[in-house]
C-alpha cells in the first residue's frame, strides 16, 4: 500500500495489534530479536536474558549477572539498552549493548546462539564512546542498533537539554578497533510537528525491503540517566535506506502514534522492536515495552504495506 505525495511514492502502512502479554516477572524489558523461532528479551536491569518461544511461553534462559534482587540497581546496572543479531566468523550472535551514557555502561555482550557452550564475553567500549562526541553528539545514550547490508547503525536517543536523535553508522565490529572505526552521525528529523521532545528507543532493519524500522517514545526527563513520567509511543520508518545511509541527516518518512493504533498502548514506554516474518507487503512484529515498575510487555502486531 502506498500514496503518491509530491510525486514520490510513500508508505502508507496499517497497524493492526493482535496480541499483549505482560511479563510481571521480567523487569524493564528495553530490547526483542528473534531467531531460530525464539525470542530473545533483553532487560536493562535484569540479571537474565529471557527466551521465549513463538508463543511468549518461556522455554530458558541465560543468566548474565547476579545480583540478589529481581532488578539490579540503577547506580549498578550496565543498562543494556539495545540488542541486534549479528555474524562473525560465521558464527551468530546476539549483541547486546550498554547505553554508555555512564563509564560503566559502555559494555557490550556476545550471545552465541548456535554453540551455547562458547564463554560468554562482557567488552569495554569507552574508547569508541568518547569518540561520539567529537562527531556532534552532545550526550551519549545508546539505545537502539541494527545491521544493514555489513554494517552497524546505532541509534543515540536525545534528551530534554539535547533535543536531538542521532543515527550512528560504523563497523559491526568496532570493539575490535575502537580508535580506528570509521563514525558518521546523522541527524534523525521527524516528520510535522511534535509536541514535546520524542526520542528513539530502538531500531530494525528489514533487508528485502530496504525498510529501516524506528520505535520512539516521549518521557518526561531532561536527561539521558533519569527517567520520568511516561508519554506515548511510536513506530516511524525510512524507505528506500541503504540509498539514505550515513547523509548528514535521516529524514523519517512517516510515524504512527501508537495509542492511535490501540488503547493497549497508552502508557506504555517502547523499547524494542523485530521482525518474526515478512510475507509479501504483511510484516509480523513484535514490541517490548517498559513501564518503570519493574514488568515488560510483549505487543504482536500486524503491518501491512
Amino acid at each position: 500500500m502506498g500514496i503518491l505525495i509530491d510525486g514520490k511514492f510513500r508508505m502508507n502502512p496499517k497497524l493492526e495489534l493482535q496480541k499483549t502479554l505482560l511479563l510481571p516477572d521480567f523487569p524493564s524489558g528495553s530490547s526483542i530479536n528473534f531467531y531460530g523461532g525464539k525470542f530473545y528479551l533483553i532487560g536493562d536491569d535484569a540479571n537474565t536474558i529471557l527466551i521465549l518461544d513463538e508463543n511468549y511461553q518461556e522455554v530458558n534462559h541465560i543468566r548474565i549477572f547476579d545480583y540478589p534482587d529481581k532488578r539490579i540497581p540503577k547506580p549498578k546496572k550496565v543498562d543494556f539498552e539495545t540488542s541486534s543479531l549479528i555474524t562473525l566468523d560465521d558464527k551468530n550472535y546476539l549483541l547486546v549493548k550498554g547505553s554508555a551514557s555512564k563509564k560503566k555502561r559502555a559494555k557490550l555482550m556476545l550471545i552465541p546462539l548456535d554453540h551455547e557452550r562458547e564463554i560468554l564475553e562482557t567488552i569495554k567500549y569507552t574508547e569508541f564512546a568518547d569518540r561520539l562526541f567529537g562527531n556532534g553528539i552532545q550526550e551519549v545514550n545508546i539505545e537502539g542498533s541494527t545491521i544493514v547490508r555489513n554494517q552497524l547503525v546505532l541509534a543515540n536517543r536525545g534528551s530534554g537539554e539535547n533535543p536531538i536523535n542521532h543515527l550512528i553508522i560504523t563497523g559491526k565490529n568496532f570493539w575490535q578497533q575502537q580508535q580506528q572505526v570509521n563514525i558518521t552521525a546523522s541527524e534523525v528529523v521527524l516528520p510535522g510537528k511534535q509536541n514535546g521532545f520524542i526520542g528513539v528507543s530502538e531500531l530494525f532493519y528489514a533487508e528485502s525491503k530496504d525498510l529501516l524500522l524506528f520505535t520512539l517514545s516521549s518521557e518526561q526527563t531532561n536527561n539521558s540517566y533519569h527517567d520520568g513520567a511516561i508519554g506515548d509511543s511510536y513506530l516511524g520508518w525510512m524507505d528506500s535506506y541503504s540509498q539514505k545511509i550515513g547523509t548528514s541527516k535521516s529524514m523519517v518518512d512517516g510515524l504512527i502514534n501508537l495509542s492511535d493504533v490501540s488503547d493497549a498502548f497508552k502508557g506504555e514506554k517502547i523499547e524494542g522492536i523485530c521482525i518474526e516474518c515478512l510475507v509479501g507487503n504483511e510484516l509480523t512484529i513484535h514490541l517490548i515495552s517498559d513501564n518503570d515498575q519493574g514488568q515488560s510487555k510483549l505487543f504482536k502486531i500486524r503491518m501491512t504495506i
